[in-house]
């Protein structure tokens, strides 16, 4: 009976060890407080896409930004500016990828009310989102209040 207990309790701490390294992601989660930006592809336009995302990181925690990585070798996000970034777990990925149909490559970016603003099949230059985002009712009320 005890080494029962002490194995179901072996077992919690290494399933809890294990969903500590990889998020699980439910996009819902971001409505009404982010803008999400999906990339999702393999080779050279993911890489690519990825290049131009290296600008001023503080570009992407201005406009309340989280980027979500897809590709091949796993599934990632980042919440501040692309400064770190966090593991995404293989069934967040998969839903994500699923509800929007991705193609080879493909970018989406979602608006804080949680629709999809803007889609892409090859790589965007980072200011061209930056444009969209600041053309948005919301950003412009946001941009307003700042100032």
């Amino acid at each position: 009976m005890i080494k029962c207990v002490l194995l179901i309790t072996s077992l919690s701490l290494i399933f809890i060890n294990c969903s500590e390294n990889n998020v699980m992601l439910d996009l819902r989660s971001f409505e009404w407080k982010n803008r999400v930006l999906i990339i999702s592809g393999t080779e050279s336009k993911y890489q690519n896409q990825f290049d131009y995302l290296k600008v001023n990181k503080n570009e992407f925690i201005d406009r309340d930004m989280v980027v979500i990585l897809i590709n091949k070798d796993g599934s990632k996000i980042s919440q501040d500016g692309l400064k770190n970034f966090k593991s995404v777990d293989y069934e967040s990925a998969s839903s994500i990828k699923k509800r929007f149909n991705f193609e080879d490559f493909s970018l989406i970016l979602i608006g804080k009310d949680g629709g999809v603003k803007y889609r892409a099949h090859e790589p965007v230059k980072i200011n061209k989102i930056f444009e969209l985002i600041d053309k948005m009712p919301m950003r412009m009320q946001e941009i307003k209040e700042s100032d």
